[in-house]
């Protein structure tokens, strides 16, 4: 329910894209930027370079030993930059960052790397020269020992979205640099199940997870080797169930976030954990890993809602049996457990969300979600927990993703929801999660066979409201016979423009119900969050909730503001606007709230999600919603035609205080059963 929060929002640690722009290079790197970008013969004197170029990544390493290690102690580690999008400014500062890391002498780090022409840094991309290696558009194999780059291969332009491009890479890389460990890191927008990339040159190309298995496994099989010990995806939702299927078989661990990443991603100058471990353990190295991620995070102040899960895959078979067995004893339940499943979902850790559901990506944790719903038989579900806790062999998680269990899985809540390509990846592909896409069929199935006559149905007459100086809450009941599948209940506020008579919808929150008798309940405390530009002031849409940090003994308030943004040489086209999403993290350590994360999403029309570049010279428009009579619903528009704000972080304020006295004041109550199936209720007030 809605808490009073009439404050001022003080920012720390805020600001712009947690990734430097091209000419900032040099912020987490000893050598300048004037020297990584402007200096290529000096960088470029102790560099083998291959300059016939080729249209194929083999032959474009030389034979090299593994240096002077110990026996069984030496590594090979590949690093397959899709670098080809507007993160092409954070994969040139993370090779920054490689050159920084003190490999030691058991290591060697190989690195194919694929920029774009583009030149627009506002946008993300770079025509930045580093390394020495010029403002290159297309694709570079370069391998760094311990504290700089030693070896440079230049080849044409390659789609990094092709299977047979990443197992070439892993051929080569692996028969150039053999070594007792080896592991493979993959690098670029990441959306779960859908995949990794796009490599934008090459027909925004997507690297699927079929795609995906088929590479590694290729390249690995042309070495004679099994596995690796490690695969990493530096990208964002790719600690899914479905990720580690299409991968289970070809690592003994899995690096992998369940939630979004920001754009710094990894620290890649954890990687000095070669030198200061000489006989790393792939476990080791997965720690560390994880631990730099987010301390580099807590420093750019975007730790927030991190997640990052090392997975053991020794453990998967024995997890994914024991899940299945929950899903087989669950199968034959669907119609009775329907409206429980989809509340679980509402309840536990979700990631890459987003109020608008259609750009929401649809992943929940697997092991909270699961104990939500699955609840007659314990001890079965103690023994998902418990290989679960051997599955997930390290994690780390922000503020705002404490609960996380270390695994994520797509769960659309209803078919509305449902991107059908989901059940083609299992039906026609070798990455084999046939029992959940079965149990979600029936799920969703069973949500359409819903009869009309045990639709929820608002009984109006049972309404009531309690209002006082500080809030109104609204208690009501619905028709028996009609809360049997009775799964959500979410609260609408909205007020009324006195210039134009609109009403407009400015937040949403759950509320409560009781699914034995059908009582339902809100609340909502007459707050309205407002962001300022120093210039401007607009309302803005809030999807708010709360989590307690056990550590600091602190409430944490948690909010997502879905925004429109116009890049400035869009300004004046009849291009759409971009969806971004605001996500901001406030604390209350001291009863006053001060900000501690603030970041900017994007996902793009592949689904595939990262943290979003914006021109200061840009715009931004929070979204807010309208009723549509004819469709009964809400739909989304700016909340001002002729107002917005600069898309400079820097300027921005964001203010919960209370609404004006004397404003008309409508909250609308959605109550939903499992299918989506709704009604609705309405009580309209006037603000204190």
């Amino acid at each position: 329910m809605s808490v009073v929060v009439s404050l001022l929002l003080t920012s720390a640690a805020c600001g712009g894209a947690s990734t430097p722009e091209a000419g900032d290079l040099d912020d987490k790197s000893s050598t300048s930027s004037e020297e990584a970008l402007d200096s290529p013969e000096e960088e470029a004197s102790d560099q083998n370079i291959d300059e016939e170029g080729s249209s194929d990544l083999k032959a474009s390493l030389p034979s090299r030993s593994s240096g002077g290690s110990a026996e069984g102690d030496s590594w090979t580690v590949l690093i397959y930059i899709m670098g080809d999008t507007d993160l092409e400014a954070a994969a040139l500062y993370d090779l920054l960052e490689l050159q920084d890391a003190a490999l030691g002498e058991n290591a060697n780090v190989v690195v194919a790397v694929d920029r774009s022409s583009r030149t627009d840094e506002e946008n993300g991309y770079s025509g930045g020269e580093v390394l020495g290696l010029g403002n290159f558009s297309d694709t570079r194999l370069l391998t760094f020992r311990d504290g700089g780059l030693d070896v440079v291969a230049e080849v044409e332009e390659l789609n990094f979205g092709d299977p047979s491009v990443l197992a070439s890479f892993i051929e080569e890389g692996l028969e150039a640099f053999p070594a007792d460990k080896t592991a493979l890191f993959l690098w670029d927008h990441g959306a779960g199940w859908p995949g990794m990339g796009p490599d934008e040159t090459d027909g925004y190309d997507i690297l699927t997870l079929d795609e995906m298995r088929d590479g590694i496994k290729t390249g690995l099989d042309a070495v004679n080797l099994a596995k690796f010990d490690l695969i990493g995806m530096d990208a964002c939702l790719m600690a899914s169930y479905e990720v580690a299927q299409a991968v289970n078989g070809l690592t003994d661990y899995l690096l992998a976030s369940e939630e979004l990443e920001p754009g710094h991603g990894w620290d890649y100058r954890s990687l000095s954990a070669f030198s200061a471990q000489p006989s790393l353990e792939p476990l080791a190295l997965g720690r560390a890993i994880a631990d730099g991620f987010e301390n580099q995070a807590k420093e750019y102040g975007t730790a927030s809602d991190i997640t990052l899960s090392l997975l053991d895959m020794a453990h998967f078979d024995e997890f994914t049996d024991v899940f299945r067995e929950i899903l087989e004893d669950a199968n034959d339940e669907i119609d009775q457990i329907g409206a429980q499943v989809r509340k679980a979902s509402t309840a536990v850790p979700a990631y890459g969300k987003n109020p608008k559901p259609e750009l929401s990506s649809h992943h929940f944790d697997l092991g909270t979600f699961v104990a939500e719903w699955y609840d007659w038989n314990p001890g079965l579900l103690a023994q998902f927990e418990e290989s679960l806790g051997n599955l997930v062999a390290y994690k780390v998680a922000g503020p705002a993703n404490q609960r996380s269990t270390g695994l994520s899985i797509y769960f659309p809540a209803e078919s509305s929801y449902l991107d059908p390509n989901y059940f083609n990846l299992t039906q026609q592909t070798d990455v084999d999660f046939t029992q959940w896409s079965t149990f979600l069929d029936r799920y969703l199935t069973a949500g359409q066979q819903i009869q009309v006559a045990s639709y929820p149905t608002v009984d109006q007459e049972s309404l009531e409201f309690f209002e006082s100086p500080e809030d109104i809450q609204i208690v009501g009941l619905l028709e028996p016979g009609s809360y049997d599948n009775l799964a959500e209940v979410i609260m609408y506020y909205g007020v009324v423009d006195p210039e134009d008579d609109t009403l407009y919808y400015i937040g949403e929150e759950y509320g409560d119900f009781d699914a034995e008798t059908g009582e339902f309940g809100v609340l909502y405390d007459f707050s309205i969050l407002s962001i300022s530009d120093g210039e401007d002031e607009v309302f803005a849409y809030a999807d708010l909730w709360w989590e307690y940090d056990e550590e600091t003994n602190e409430d944490l308030l948690f909010i997502d503001v879905p925004l429109t943004y116009v890049p400035p040489e869009e300004a004046e086209t009849d291009d759409p606007p971009h969806d971004v999403l605001l996500s901001l993290g406030v604390s209350f350590g001291a009863g006053e709230g001060e900000i501690f994360s603030e970041i900017f999403y994007q996902v793009d029309e592949y689904g595939q999600w990262s943290e979003a570049t914006l021109d200061p010279d840009g715009y931004l428009n929070p979204l807010v919603q309208m009723w549509d009579d004819e469709d009964e619903d809400v739909y989304w528009v700016d909340s001002s035609d002729d107002t917005w704000l600069w898309a400079d972080p820097d300027l921005l304020q964001y203010q919960f205080s209370a609404l004006p006295s004397g404003l008309e004041v409508f909250i609308d109550i959605e109550v939903l059963d499992f299918g989506g199936n709704s009604d609705w209720a309405q009580v309209s007030t006037l603000s204190p």
